[in-house]
């Protein structure tokens, strides 16, 4: 994916799908890749996606329907935002001192990439995130 589409990939990992940023389109894809891109120039050729909306809930509603990718509960929230690895579980005890102790206390798990550390755990911010996607796919998967 083009770092043109940050706000994309974002959402796409909130959905737990693998969204890599490139900084140039690659010469050749991988057959299980597909390169989602703003270029007109790129759009058409095998692997390639064309992203044609500008706003960022049409560009996901299009990638979902044209990629048929669904949005599955038990895949939410199974990717580091920033970093696009699989997060993997934190036990309570290792979250300790790396959350603010109200948040130790109050959350059901925790989770952690291995990339570069940062640390999720369930929340309001979750919700407003699933109720936000519900809202914009709900035509599609409603």
């Amino acid at each position: 994916m083009e770092g043109m589409l940050g706000r994309l990939a974002r959402w796409l990992r909130i959905m737990g799908y693998d969204a890599a940023m490139v900084a140039r389109p690659p010469l050749r894809l991988a057959p299980d890749e597909i390169l989602l891109t703003r270029r007109r120039g790129l759009g058409g050729g095998a692997g390639v996606l064309l992203v044609r909306h500008d706003l960022v809930e049409d560009q996901l509603r299009q990638v979902v329907r044209e990629l048929d990718l669904a949005m599955d509960p038990a895949r939410l929230f199974t990717r580091c935002l920033d970093c696009n690895l699989p997060v993997g579980a934190l036990d309570k005890e290792e979250a300790a001192g790396l959350v603010p102790d109200f948040t130790l206390n109050t959350a059901a798990s925790f989770s952690r990439c291995p990339g570069c550390g940062k640390v999720f755990w369930p929340g309001s911010h979750g919700e407003r995130a699933v109720r936000r996607l519900a809202g914009i796919l709900g035509d599609i998967h409603g």
